[in-house]
């Protein structure tokens, strides 16, 4: 029995390769011919090259705005630290390069419209999109490629879109140093002018009245007034400036609201004294101060005030200035996009190969559908 299905299977495998040694010529045309079209279809189409430029990620400064953030004094630091980080994350500079507006300028750097042979940007733009592939590898690495027939021209727009890059992340940065710089420089002229009045005044006191001595619990809590105000009026600026652009539910906010409190409660508890509590310890009041030596006080805490904030404000200066000058080159390119030498489209073998295998089978297909037809006509004769 086995034998019998045995000698079945070699004749109908026998039978195929009849069908197929009957009409070899065919599936040899057919062969031939779809390997001469794929062959010259490919040699016709357009040869297309990719030129590829590398990115390393956005890299934080030590010595940038993290740590001129942590160096500012209690009341602005966490305010510069926002506006001076110079850390761009990856996902930012894909926006950019994906942004109408660096493909605009790229449009019209390379005159696009006219190479496209399109009427407006849009289409240009659009069309300039096709080309471009702009990918991050795991390790945040950054590549642009760019796809075209001139591997002059597509490596020069590579190029330009790392420039275009590096343009507006500096423009970013240096507009938000720049922005705290002029805020700092104008609040520090403010302060200047107060505190020369302030020392003026404490000057025509002391000649119109003579020396007033105070006592050292007095020049003590002057001494604690005056740093305590001047830090308040440093981060009640602060809060100003951020909720000129940050909604009274920010974080930084809360926390910047939440220490002016408690200063302006430490502050009162110092020029009044806690209330219903006898003030007779370290420090003593200003309202129990004698008249003259109150008035004398209240200059000198004045003073001190102006002195405080001239201070915080004349390092942050300093520092704005600084990290605006950093805010040079922000884009570190790992490999600059050089003329390719090697086509990446079309695949010609690949192209020939699978046209040819495809004929094939199709070749194949049809050959045994022929010869079903045949036989289908032969059995429908009647017989004589």
């Amino acid at each position: 029995m086995t034998e019998e299905i045995r000698q079945e299977d070699d004749i109908n495998l026998l039978d195929y390769w009849r069908v197929l040694f009957k009409r070899k010529l065919l599936f040899l045309v057919i062969l031939s011919t779809a390997f001469i079209l794929s062959a010259i279809v490919s040699l016709s189409l357009p040869k297309i090259y990719a030129s590829t430029t590398s990115l390393l990620p956005p890299q934080d400064s030590g010595s940038g705005a993290g740590l001129i953030s942590s160096q500012l004094p209690s009341g602005l630091g966490g305010f510069a630290g926002g506006m001076l980080s110079g850390k761009s994350p990856i996902h930012l500079w894909i926006g950019i390069l994906k942004s109408r507006t660096v493909f605009d300028e790229i449009v019209e750097q390379f005159n696009l419209k006219s190479l496209y042979q399109v009427q407006t940007v849009s289409d240009a733009r659009h069309l300039l999109r096709t080309q471009v592939h702009i990918k991050k590898s795991k390790e945040d690495i950054l590549s642009i490629t760019v796809e075209g027939k001139n591997p002059e021209l597509i490596t020069q727009m590579a190029n330009a879109f790392v420039e275009a890059l590096d343009r507006m992340n500096k423009s970013i940065l240096t507009t938000s140093g720049g922005r705290l710089r002029l805020f700092v420089e104008k609040r520090l002229k403010e302060a200047k002018m107060a505190l020369t009045e302030a020392e003026n005044a404490v000057r025509v006191f002391q000649e119109k009245n003579g020396a007033v001595k105070l006592d050292a619990q007095s020049q003590a809590i002057i001494g604690a007034i005056g740093t305590l105000k001047g830090e308040l009026m440093a981060k009640e600026v602060a809060l100003q400036t951020l909720l000129s652009f940050a909604t009274p539910q920010n974080p930084q906010v809360k926390t910047l609201k939440t220490e002016v409190k408690e200063l302006k409660s430490a502050l009162l508890n110092l020029e009044k004294g806690k209330e219903g509590v006898d003030s007779k310890g370290i420090f003593i009041p200003t309202d129990r101060l004698p008249d003259l030596g109150l008035q004398y006080a209240r200059l000198l805490r004045d003073a001190k005030i102006h002195e405080t904030l001239y201070g915080l404000l004349t390092e942050q200066y300093e520092m704005a200035r600084i990290q605006e000058a950093k805010d040079s080159s922000t884009v570190q390119v790992l490999d600059l996009a050089t003329i390719p030498d090697e086509n990446i489209k079309p695949k010609k073998r690949l192209i020939v190969i699978l046209s040819t295998f495809t004929a094939g089978f199709f070749g194949v297909f049809l050959i045994f559908f022929l010869e079903y037809i045949e036989k289908s006509k032969m059995q429908s004769r009647p017989n004589v």
